[in-house]
């Protein structure tokens, strides 16, 4: 005791003074960032105009947050900081607002926006479908349904011989008929049935024949869309191009006729958005004939994707003249079909009363809402006199509608009130499920006071889950996701991969879109499951490409499903189309495919490069590998700072060639496929190959997250935050633990949004 009492000051002031040593030596972190940072990222990491303007946040671990600091930093001159100082800088960013994104988030709040580019086309497709009828198909017989007639003279049609149907539309009679007892000089052929597109855009159709036929897509009426009725007895072809939104079937017709031309064939055949020209694969095609479905064929500019997603901002003289004539060509269409939109006939002494009453439910529908008395007298009833024909008065009336901030801007009637009510609720439903407008059964039901109650709502939202336009705005959504919605076809050079035909490509992208229609809408699988892709949808093209065997006996389709492990694969970012989409013409790339797995699979953020650095074989020596390449190319360390996970992602992936087959060697030289992955949390991983790479996307809850985010965005066109009633943590958290599908996130996002800011009656 007495020792301690006598040395205790001086032990006391050897410490402070240590301390107090220590402290002096270690840099001020925030002082260094002010006097460094500051002037490109703000004083507090929210970004500068003109510098670096988006907020300094992100995912990296601190040890590599110091290393990128201490290399590259500030970008002016690394050398300024090094050291303690690095270490320093990067501590403070990371502790005070690095991984707090949450900091930077304005109050983000539902944006006023027009239709976007999809939304208007399907809202005014369903707007008249309201009273032509909504094509189904309910019959799914594949093919189209022939009938064959023995002709004579002038009349195609004496006397029909058989009916059947056929799978595809290309066949080479020669000299001969279709069956024996034909006559082989004159006869005639008739199909019918409709055509179920995938996807949405410009379609082109082609008619390829020695004698008369004539052909009609999404048209009952009128002239035909290629009318080639003369027999020429010479080949030729003829073609016509329309626009489809996808997942929506509409009628086909195609009338074929020989007389006495020396030979008989004729090919049915398209070249979709993406793709080829082909003959008409057997699984587009049906025997049910539907409903003509009035789909708008005016060009539109494109729409603002500046946020990584397709929103209506922009307003502009391009816009505004489309909208315009894509609502008079609406509004001569129903002026054309008067009757038959109002179910009545030119000497019907109710007719005026009829176009009225229908006049009044199209502008209810467009609208979204009843009208008010004020609303019918001003766009319905001042539209009428007996001075001006209904037809004409049916015109202004729709294209007043259509040209109506009420029709073109969806969220202005729910900012225009204080609450949500039932009209806001249903007409969000729709857009975000359908991408729509409200359909008669959702009035009727907010009209019995049913979308005050939250389990009507809930059923209403099931039931138009079920309803084909939902499968098509997630398949639009897929097309987003995947980066395949501007992208070409892949093409390989071809001397080295003579095989690797754009019919190849094609069937590919189908098979990719294939098996995610199938796993999600009747599998309905979880996150984990998607992304494992357990099974692939092949056919004999990519069977015979692959190295597989294929049964010879297959369905209308010809695809069937394959186990992934038999084929090589081993998850989603494993699928041929998706790894020959990533590479080059010659070589694979592990940059391309990296960035999309670090991406799409893993959720991890990255940032986009501050230059762009163009990449050739020329460059390094012929005998080194893609890895080797890559390594060399990506050295630099302001490369590394994102490199480091592209690379190791990507080289994982190098087991596949350009064109997505299987490889152990590279040339003479065995693949090395391990590598090391810094993970989210700053563990150092080691990846063997997709399989590894495949496991720690399981274990991580980031792509999950990632996902989420990227289909609200979809699907409401504003972003998640925007929407206080979203629990976005414990969706993520049911998703990545598997206790919720993918259908079933749909559903809850779209639900969520929908009835955000609503009060539900008990």
């Amino acid at each position: 005791m007495f020792l301690w009492k006598y040395y205790r000051p001086l032990f006391l002031a050897l410490t402070f003074g240590a301390s107090s040593m220590g402290m002096a030596n270690t840099p001020d972190g925030k002082k260094l960032y002010t006097q460094h940072c500051a002037e490109c990222h703000g004083k507090k990491g929210e970004g500068v105009e003109d510098e670096y303007s988006k907020p300094l946040i992100g995912d990296w671990p601190v040890t590599k947050l110091i290393h990128y600091v201490d290399r590259t930093m500030p970008d002016y001159d690394p050398d300024l900081v090094k050291g303690k100082e690095a270490e320093a800088i990067s501590r403070f960013v990371f502790k005070t607002f690095y991984q707090k994104p949450e900091l930077f988030q304005k109050d983000s709040k539902i944006q006023l926006a027009r239709l976007t580019n999809r939304q208007f086309r399907q809202s005014v497709s369903d707007l008249f479908a309201q009273f032509m009828g909504t094509p189904k198909i309910d019959e799914y017989k594949a093919g189209l349904r022939g009938k064959y007639y023995n002709a004579e003279g002038m009349n195609k049609k004496k006397k029909m011989h058989s009916e059947r149907v056929d799978p595809k539309i290309a066949f080479d009679f020669g000299k001969k008929a279709p069956y024996q007892q034909m006559n082989p000089k004159k006869f005639s052929i008739y199909w019918e049935g409709s055509i179920l597109p995938r996807e949405s855009g410009w379609y082109e159709f082609f008619v390829k024949s020695p004698n008369g036929f004539a052909l009609r897509i999404n048209k009952l009426d009128g002239r035909p869309s290629i009318d080639e009725k003369v027999t020429a007895g010479v080949m030729r072809e003829s073609g016509t191009k329309i626009f489809l939104l996808g997942g929506r079937p509409y009628p086909l017709r195609l009338d074929y006729h020989k007389f006495d031309d020396p030979n008989a064939s004729i090919e049915l055949s398209w070249r979709t958005p993406v793709g080829q020209k082909e003959i008409i694969p057997t699984e587009f095609l049906f025997t049910k004939m539907v409903n003509q479905s009035y789909i708008p064929q005016q060009k539109l500019p494109p729409d603002d994707s500046s946020h990584g997603y397709q929103r209506g901002i922009q307003v502009d003289q391009s816009w505004d003249e489309a909208i315009t004539y894509a609502a008079l060509d609406a509004a001569q269409f129903a002026a054309e079909r008067i009757n038959q939109l109002a179910r009545t006939k030119d000497d019907d002494h109710q007719r005026k009363k009829k176009v009225m009453e229908i006049a009044t439910q199209f502008v209810r529908y467009a609208f979204r809402q009843k009208l008010s008395e004020e609303d019918a007298n001003f766009f319905i009833k001042s539209r009428f006199n007996d001075q001006t024909p209904l037809h004409v008065s049916i015109e202004k009336i729709v294209l007043m509608t259509l040209k109506s901030p009420r029709f073109l801007y969806p969220e202005w009637q729910a900012l225009e009130k204080k609450k949500a009510d039932s009209y806001v609720v249903a007409t969000r439903l729709a857009l975000y499920m359908w991408d729509s407008i409200p359909d008669n059964h959702m009035h009727k039901q907010i009209d019995v006071d049913h979308f005050r109650n939250k389990g009507h709502i809930e059923s209403q939202a099931k039931r138009m889950l079920q309803d084909p336009r939902s499968k098509a705005k997630f398949n639009d959504f897929m097309l987003h996701w995947l980066e395949m919605k501007t992208k070409e076809l892949p093409s390989k050079n071809t001397k080295r991969y003579s095989n690797f035909t754009p019919a190849l490509a094609l069937d590919l992208r189908r098979s990719l879109f294939r098996g995610i229609e199938k796993a999600i809408w009747e599998q309905n699988v979880d996150w984990h499951n998607f992304i494992s892709m357990p099974s692939i949808q092949f056919n004999d093209r990519m069977a015979n490409y692959y190295g597989l065997p294929f049964p010879t006996e297959t369905n209308t389709s010809g695809f069937i499903p394959l186990k992934s492990q038999k084929m090589g694969r081993v998850g989603l970012h494993t699928h041929p189309y998706i790894l020959a989409s990533h590479s080059y013409a010659e070589e694979s790339s592990p940059i391309h495919r990296g960035v999309f797995v670090s991406r799409k699979i893993l959720g991890r953020t990255l940032r986009p490069p501050k230059e762009a650095v163009s990449f050739s074989n020329a460059d390094y020596d012929p005998n080194w590998t893609m890895r080797q390449k890559v390594t060399a190319l990506t050295k630099p360390a302001n490369c590394m700072s994102c490199h480091d996970l592209i690379n190791a992602t990507g080289f994982t992936l190098e087991g596949f060639d350009t064109t997505g087959r299987t490889r152990t060697n590279l040339g003479t030289k065995p693949l090395n496929l391990a590598t090391e992955y810094l993970d989210e949390n700053g563990n150092q991983r080691k990846l063997d190959g997709a399989k590894g790479l495949l496991q720690e996307a399981l274990k991580s809850t980031r792509s999950s997250k990632y996902f989420i985010e990227e289909l609200c965005k979809h699907l409401a066109k504003q972003p998640i935050q925007s929407y206080s009633d979203i629990n976005f943590l414990e969706l993520s958290k049911m998703l990545s633990s598997r206790k919720l599908t993918i259908k079933d996130l749909y559903l809850k996002i779209a639900m969520q949004a929908a009835t955000d800011d609503f009060v539900f009656n008990n």
